[in-house]
């Protein structure tokens, strides 16, 4: 967090104000959550845990402060657009805000849809880990938006559609959701790959592929590393106090977060696909073409194919546990290169679904101009002659 930006509090526009406080609220819930952490490992091993977790609500005060964070953000949202006068998700920054919102809100939905909180102590602990997971890469994007222009730019004639909020919202809110089940899955294969260490029972090839995928896929390190050594912490600390889970009772976690990432990924899959659909109709009304080819909107087809692979093979085939959770988590790395890798690349620089910086003129896209920017060109024609 840069704390150097309360000080040019009064320079800053409202939409800044807004998304400062947010960013501070955020900050104090991963404090709280490290608080519900704590509590929640005193609870193991003692006898009344179960009634000590059922008299408790599941609006911790960490919810609480998850919501206000939404709020604060989608109040920065409301003024980035008075701002610049369209829907805030032509720059970087501003997609990448609409992504923390999403985030929080995901966060907040599956807090309460996966009901984790009152099923265990260990149950909580792991609610409140992937609450902890999530609020620090929203805390993280926050602060990368510091570093990100806040130029206010006019959107190009393509992009002034009524499709342009409900397609854009449907992804990001996919991709965010789908990111969390993503998480669930890196949770998982932590949880594997530790308990080989500590109590045995996995082969070393297991193992070392576990290893190998987080410490060697690039970009999504970030995450892996920190979660695999978080993992290897609790587990050592455990160890010493001996308070070391059974075997049996990780199997049975393995099985739960197996159906809790399924119905994370339920929740996502819907928004992804009419993200798709609306992105298609869009693109038939500006250029009488379904489907142009872009770059990017191939990399979102493969990822949303990975995930149709996912749930065929899950409910046809009957896969569960690790091979599933493979699919499922490359599923989430394809988001994460469509999402953010895909505008470092060469063939980026051509595709309308670039998000424009301030230097850079905005690009039709691979599809040519709409209809619309002919007419206005021929328009223009007779006052150049003049």
């Amino acid at each position: 967090m840069n704390f150097s930006e309360w000080n040019d509090w009064a320079l800053l526009p409202a939409s800044g104000q807004w998304l400062l406080l947010g960013e501070t609220t955020i900050l104090a819930a991963v404090l709280l959550v490290l608080f519900s952490i704590v509590q929640n490992a005193r609870l193991i091993g003692r006898e009344d845990r179960m009634e000590v977790l059922k008299k408790r609500s599941a609006w911790r005060p960490y919810v609480f402060l998850i919501i206000a964070a939404a709020v604060m953000v989608f109040v920065s949202l409301w003024n980035r657009a008075l701002e610049v006068n369209h829907f805030p998700s032509q720059s970087m920054g501003e997609v990448l805000t609409v992504f923390c919102l999403s985030l929080l809100v995901s966060q907040a939905i599956l807090h309460f849809a996966l009901g984790l909180n009152s099923r265990g102590p260990g149950w909580a602990i792991l609610t409140d880990a992937l609450s902890f997971v999530v609020l620090c890469g929203t805390l993280g994007t926050l602060y990368h938006l510091s570093s990100l222009s806040t130029a206010q730019r006019d959107l190009p004639p393509a992009l002034q559609s009524y499709w342009f909020a409900p397609h854009i919202v449907a992804l990001i809110f996919s991709y965010a959701t789908l990111g969390i089940a993503g998480v669930l899955c890196v949770i998982y294969f932590v949880t594997r790959f530790w308990t080989g260490v500590f109590s045995g029972g996995r082969s070393f090839a297991s193992q070392a592929l576990i290893l190998a995928g987080f410490l060697l896929v690039p970009f999504v390190q970030v995450i892996t590393i920190p979660a695999l050594a978080l993992g290897g912490l609790v587990f050592f600390t455990a160890k010493l106090l001996g308070k070391l889970p059974t075997a049996e009772s990780l199997s049975g976690m393995e099985k739960e977060l197996d159906q809790v990432s399924f119905l994370a990924f339920a929740v996502g899959i819907p928004f992804l696909t009419a993200g798709l659909w609306m992105g298609a109709f869009w693109a038939q009304e500006a250029w009488a073409n379904y489907w142009g080819w872009d770059s990017k909107e191939n990399s979102a087809l493969i990822s949303w194919l990975i995930y149709v692979v996912y749930i065929h093979l899950r409910l046809v085939g009957g896969w569960r546990g690790e091979k599933a959770m493979a699919v499922l988590m490359t599923g989430a790395l394809s988001i994460f290169f469509t999402f953010q890798i895909f505008g470092y690349l060469p063939d980026s620089q051509k595709s309308l679904h670039r998000y424009t910086d301030p230097e850079v003129p905005a690009q039709e896209g691979v599809q040519g101009a709409t209809p619309q920017d002919e007419a206005q060109a021929q328009l223009e024609v007779p006052r150049e002659e003049q």
